[in-house]
């Protein structure tokens, strides 16, 4: 029989990625980036144990799915049920699905058949399946819905999670129309090189556009790629939030981690190809050190190990006179000086050799910290940086201006304008 057909229910005990392994099935492209962007282990009981179906929902829908072009949500009145940026995360390996996830799997597989490739499409007419046809439970006035994705929508729509979708008919709506569409997308897709093989990438259709030749205008038809990893760019949404974290008074280092897990290209102003996150780096008589990122470069056997600290933490200290790095900064450098040292232990770098593509040793050292107008002037910066060489020492407000220098502009022609460029990168 094919792959999944005679599959067992799922459960809330075992890794999703492995229960799908099992069963001979697998995630489509997007579906799979989805489950890794927001892979957590958050804590939502009594309601549910273990990963729910909203944060897979939610995260589809800021990866620009069909779900996105549908609907427009208000994303600032999520808690924990809904936004995984807000529970601890984890490898996408290591997620353990809730039981209200088991059931949209266990439909989405029902759908898919007989193929084995669980896509988009199946996962959100599972959603509208259990949502629509079976029905929810009362408790006391207040509706108890078969998928927190249900309540992802309510509350993104402006509702509250307990209401009916009786009370709510745009949200049914939309998921009648969900119901209507054909549950694998049809990608065009172009070829492409990628870690030098020759490979398939998906592209979206965008509006036409006019590029003015001299006397000649000639229409092309834009196409929105794949490529933002290999250059570098950055859309400016990102930046925006971006932003929005920097200058947040009460942003938290976790929001921090996440922002960059999500946005690894804004590393590659150090030039690393591979970007690891929160790297476990066991000890035998003390506790394991988790360094926030590790990047490496296997061809040209490089590595450095960065550390985050908060934008409002202060870099430099000390009267005009007597200046010097501050007492969080000299923290991250004794720190990261800890992790560094864990290297020169042989037994140490074999452990994770594999993992890394090469054997690290003696790495570089750098963090992020503090805002850049917390330097008196250009001399005082390249003084702090050569009286602690051993660590690069890089500030919030040099991290955006790296990302608004990779910015990726896309144009698009108004009625009565012409666009002299097709999508570019500055």
């Amino acid at each position: 029989m094919p792959g999944g057909l005679d599959m067992p229910r799922f459960d809330s005990k075992t890794s999703l990625l492995s229960q799908l392994k099992r069963g001979e099935l697998q995630l489509d492209q997007q579906l799979m980036r989805a489950l890794e962007v927001s892979a957590s282990k958050p804590d939502i009981s009594p309601e549910d144990e273990g990963f729910p179906d909203s944060y897979l929902t939610l995260a589809l829908y800021r990866l620009n799915t069909l779900l996105t072009r549908m609907v427009d949500l208000n994303e600032s009145r999520y808690n924990l049920f809904h936004e995984y940026k807000l529970a601890p995360a984890c490898e996408p390996e290591q997620v353990v699905p809730g039981k209200r996830l088991c059931r949209v799997f266990e439909t989405a597989v029902a759908l898919a058949k007989p193929k084995s490739v669980i896509g988009v499409g199946h996962f959100l007419k599972a959603i509208v399946t259990l949502s629509l046809d079976e029905p929810a439970m009362d408790v006391m006035g207040a509706t108890i819905h078969n998928t927190f994705s249900v309540e992802t929508l309510l509350w993104g729509m402006g509702h509250t999670a307990w209401e009916s979708l009786k009370e709510a008919p745009e949200v049914a709506r939309l998921l009648e129309a969900l119901r209507g569409r054909d549950p694998v997308q049809d990608h065009q897709y172009l070829l492409t090189v990628e870690k030098g093989r020759l490979v398939f990438r998906a592209v979206s259709v965008l509006d036409p556009f006019t590029i003015q030749m001299r006397d000649n205008p000639t229409t092309e038809l834009g196409l929105l790629t794949h490529f933002q990893d290999a250059y570098s760019g950055f859309l400016p949404s990102e930046i925006l939030e971006l932003e929005d974290l920097i200058n947040h008074p009460r942003v938290k280092e976790s929001e921090l981690q996440r922002f960059f897990e999500m946005h690894p290209r804004i590393f590659r102003m150090w030039d690393y190809r591979d970007v690891h996150s929160q790297v476990f780096l066991t000890r035998e008589d003390d506790g394991d050190l988790i360094p926030d990122f590790i990047m490496v470069d296997p061809l040209l056997q490089k590595s450095m190990i960065l550390d985050l600290k908060l934008p409002a933490k202060r870099v430099v200290v000390g009267t005009k006179n007597r200046r010097s790095i501050s007492a969080p900064l000299q923290e991250a450098k004794s720190q990261l000086l800890r992790y560094r040292d864990w290297f020169d232990d042989s037994h140490n770098r074999a452990k994770i050799k594999e993992r890394f593509g090469m054997e690290i040793y003696r790495p570089r050292i750098g963090v992020v910290i503090g805002r850049r107008s917390e330097f008196e002037n250009e001399f005082e910066r390249q003084q702090i940086a050569y009286d602690n060489s051993q660590i690069e020492i890089v500030t919030y407000d040099d991290v955006l201006e790296f990302a608004k220098r990779r910015i990726l502009l896309i144009q698009r022609a108004n009625r009565d304008q012409t666009v002299r460029a097709a999508p570019q990168i500055i």
